[in-house]
C-alpha cells in the first residue's frame, strides 16, 4: 500500500506543468537560504525539494548528531530523502504518504496565494541503529508555486519531540496557520473536497458503473453524471477514472 501511495503522489506531482516563463514566488536560492536558517535556528532536518528538477537539498542540524545520522551529500537526485525515511517505521511512513497524498489534493483545489498557510504535521517513529525508538515531529510546506498554480518547492522539517506532557505532537492532520483551523484526517476524511452526490458518484464508477448505468439509478440525465464526472476529476486532480478511484482509495475519502 505504501509503496502504491507514494508512486500515486510521484505521479501528481510530476505531472504538473513547469513551462511558465514568470517567476514562482520563491525561487530554488530563496528557497535554499529558508532551508539553511530553519536547520540552523531550529537545530532540525530540513528538506527542500524541488519538483521541477526532482532534486532536494538536505541541511542538517543539531538533531541529526542526535539520531546518529551520517551527513550524506546535502544535494540528492530524488525529492525523497530516503537515507532519513528508510529509518521511519513503516507503519508511520504509510501514514505520513498518505497524508502528503491528501494534502496535495487540498491545495489543487485552493489558490496558490493561500497555500503558504497550511501545513501538514506527522508524528513520526524513527528506528535507531541500537532499537531505541526516537519520536520526531514533521512538517511539510509547500512554500512556492508557479503564476499558473504548479507548486514547485516544497519544505520539509523533521524535529524531535522529547519526552515531556505540554510537547507532545498530533498524529496526521493539517493546519491553517492564518485562520487557526485544524483538519484531522482521521475524523474528517475530507469530506468537503467531493459534495455527497459526487461521492456517490464516484463510488459508482468504482464498482465499475457506466454514465448510462449511474444515470438510470439516480434518475438524473446522463449530462448531468458526466458533469459531477469532470468535477470530480478536475477536484482530484485526475485524468481519468481509474485514477480518481485510486486516489479515492488512497486517501480514504469515500470511507
Amino acid at each position: 500500500m505504501m509503496n502504491s501511495t507514494r508512486n500515486l503522489l510521484n505521479i501528481k506531482l510530476f505531472s504538473q506543468e513547469f513551462n511558465d516563463p514568470a517567476k514562482p514566488v520563491l525561487d530554488l536560492e530563496e528557497g535554499k537560504l529558508i532551508a539553511q536558517m530553519y536547520a540552523r535556528m531550529e537545530n532540525c532536518i530540513s528538506v527542500l525539494s524541488d519538483l521541477k528538477k526532482r532534486k532536494s537539498y538536505i541541511y542538517y542540524g543539531a538533531i541529526a548528531a542526535q539520531l546518529g545520522l551520517e551527513k550524506t551529500d546535502p544535494e540528492v537526485d530524488s525529492i525523497w530523502e530516503d537515507n532519513l525515511l528508510q529509518l521511519i517505521n513503516p507503519e508511520d511512513m504509510e501514514k505520513k504518504i498518505r497524508l502528503e497524498l491528501q494534502f496535495f489534493q487540498l491545495l489543487n483545489a485552493i489558490s496558490p496565494e493561500e497555500r503558504t498557510y497550511f501545513e501538514a504535521v506527522t508524528r513520526l517513529r524513527l528506528v535507531r541503529a541500537n532499537g531505541n525508538i526516537v519520536s520526531l515531529r514533521h512538517r511539510l510546506i509547500y512554500i512556492s508555486s508557479t503564476a499558473e498554480g504548479s507548486i514547485s518547492l516544497a519544505l520539509c522539517l523533521y524535529h524531535r519531540i522529547f519526552d515531556h506532557p505540554d510537547l507532545g505532537c498530533p498524529d496526521a492532520l493539517i493546519i491553517n496557520s492564518q485562520s487557526g483551523t485544524v483538519i484531522d484526517l482521521n475524523r474528517e476524511k475530507f469530506g468537503d473536497i467531493l459534495s455527497e452526490r459526487e461521492k456517490e458518484i464516484l463510488q459508482m464508477i468504482g464498482y465499475g458503473l457506466k454514465s448510462r448505468e449511474i444515470s438510470k439509478k439516480l434518475a438524473i440525465s446522463i449530462n448531468t453524471v458526466n458533469r459531477h464526472r469532470q468535477n470530480i476529476f478536475q477536484k482530484l486532480n485526475a485524468t481519468n477514472a481509474i485514477e480518481a478511484c485510486r486516489i479515492a482509495e488512497a486517501t480514504g475519502l469515500l470511507k
